[in-house]
This record gives structure tokens, sequence and C-alpha cells, in this order.
């Protein structure tokens, strides 16, 4: 079975709101208006309490209440938009997979983490402002979940083997199912129709020098992994200068960043993510 096939096989399971997918379209359309896009989402009351919700959240801090969908929209922009919408749905979709399996409060703690170093590089490299590659990190790890949804039993067994193995995960996976949960992550992107710059860095997250597109944006998603491997699940203070200097100098150098630069990108970080985790997964905020 292939990634494409076992998204096929559940979409029922995977599927986003229809007002989510057309929302995507018009962010995408080169021809689509703000009320446009407000309109869409207007004729969706989830969809509209949901946007309410996150953008008068104490994370954005707006002087008044934002009461119009048009509103939110204008104020925090298009970018902005996707990523919360996108995020807030995936949490959602997901929400049910057994605590046996995985604790999702740090799932999406890490998730988070991933996502907000990876749009502050960005922002660093002034390569953009970073709210593609903050969705990017976000869903990185995407392809786990739907592991752990269709197939429990065979990937408990695969994590087994690679704390008993001392093996990478992503190996293990090509091994046993001959394909990564990265491309599967990547699959499951492409079939809610976001743009290839945001689904193939998930797609070569481990392996950006094997992509011959989008190369800026695998690398950089690359990067921010490691430094979240070397922060989380666990944010791991004093150690961290220590395992930060471990990083790839190559990587780091590609970039232009000191390790000065990354320790105060994973300080600002550490410092926003549980108010980012607040407004995508609420519930998880309590156990921190």
């Amino acid at each position: 079975m292939t990634p494409k096939e076992l998204i096929d096989g559940i979409d029922h399971l995977v599927s986003l709101p229809d007002a989510v997918i057309r929302v995507n379209e018009l962010i995408e359309s080169e021809s689509a208006s703000i009320d446009d896009i407000g309109s869409v989402i207007n004729h969706d009351p989830a969809l509209s309490a949901q946007l309410l919700k996150l953008v008068n959240s104490a994370f954005y801090g707006f002087p008044s209440q934002v009461d119009s969908v048009s509103r939110a929209v204008n104020l925090i922009g298009t970018s902005q938009l996707r990523s919360l919408i996108f995020a807030s749905s995936a949490a959602d979709t997901f929400s049910n997979i057994s605590s046996d399996l995985i604790d999702m409060n740090s799932f999406w703690h890490r998730s988070v983490y991933c996502g907000l170093i990876a749009k502050k590089l960005a922002s660093a490299t002034q390569r953009s402002k970073g709210e593609p590659q903050f969705l990017t990190g976000l869903l990185h790890d995407i392809g786990r979940l739907i592991l752990m949804s269709r197939l429990p039993t065979e990937y408990e067994e695969l994590l087994q083997a690679s704390k008993a193995q001392d093996a990478k995960l992503a190996i293990l996976e090509h091994e046993w199912l001959g394909f990564s949960s990265a491309e599967l992550g990547a699959a499951l992107l492409e079939h809610w129709r976001l743009p290839p710059q945001l689904w193939m860095p998930v797609k070569f997250q481990h392996n950006p020098e094997a992509c011959d597109s989008f190369v800026s944006e695998c690398h950089l998603l690359n990067l921010a992994l490691q430094i979240t491997n070397c922060m989380e699940p666990e944010i791991k203070g004093a150690e961290t200068e220590q395992q930060l200097n471990q990083l790839s100098s190559i990587a780091i150098d590609d970039f232009a960043l000191s390790l000065e630069d990354l320790n105060m990108i994973a300080l600002d970080t550490t410092l926003e993510a549980l108010d980012v985790l607040s407004i995508i997964n609420p519930g998880a905020v309590s156990i921190y």
C-alpha cells in the first residue's frame, strides 16, 4: 500500500470541513479577495466561531473584542488564517487517538515548538515572514497520527522495535511499511490541497538533500526539526547550549546563523509555545 492509497482509503476519517478546503483554495487564488474568504467562513457557523475564538485569545491581545469574521481576517492576514484553521482542524481530526500510543498534549506541544522554530528561522534569515514555514513545522509529524489511527497495533510494535534496536524510526518505517510517516504526512497535506511548498518539506524533512524543488524550505524544516529535537519534548534548560553545539555546522552555515542566534530563537520559542498551544489545543495547556 502506498501513502496515497492509504489516504484515499480513509478519506472519510481525515477529511477537513469543506469550508476549510474552500478557504485554502481562495487563499491560493490570485483573484479572490478578503471579502470572498470572509464570506465562506461566515457561511460555516462552526468555523466562524472557531476563528473568532482564536483571534480573541490572549496570544493576539487585540485591545478590543473582534466581533466580525471580516475584521478578524483583515487583522491577522490570510497566511495566519490558513495556519490557524488548518492547525485547529487537524487537532480536531486526530483527537481520538488512544493515549496508550501517544500523549497528544505532548505531541502538539512539540509540533507547535517546531512550527515556531521554523517561522523564526525564516524570519531571521529574511526568507519570508514565516507563516508558511510555521504551518509546515506544525504539521511535519502528522503522518504518525495517521499510522496510529489506522495501524495502531503494527505501529506500536514498530515503536517498541525502534527503542529496542536503538534505530531511527523513519528507517524502520520504510523497512516495515515501505514508506515513512513523513511521506504519509506529505500525502495527507497534498490531499488537503495545500500547495507543494508546504508539503514537499514535510516529505523530505529527514533527507532534504534528496529534494530537487523547494530546496531552501526543505533544509529549513530539517534544521527546525534538529533544534526541536534538542529542546523537546522536555525543555532542557542548561543542557540546551551544549546540545545546540552538536548541530551540524553545515546546516547552520547554510543559513548564516550563529549559535547565539539559535539560542535566542530557542529561548523566544520556549516563551511563546504555550501561548500558541492554547490556541490550537486549549486542553493541553492545563497540564503544563
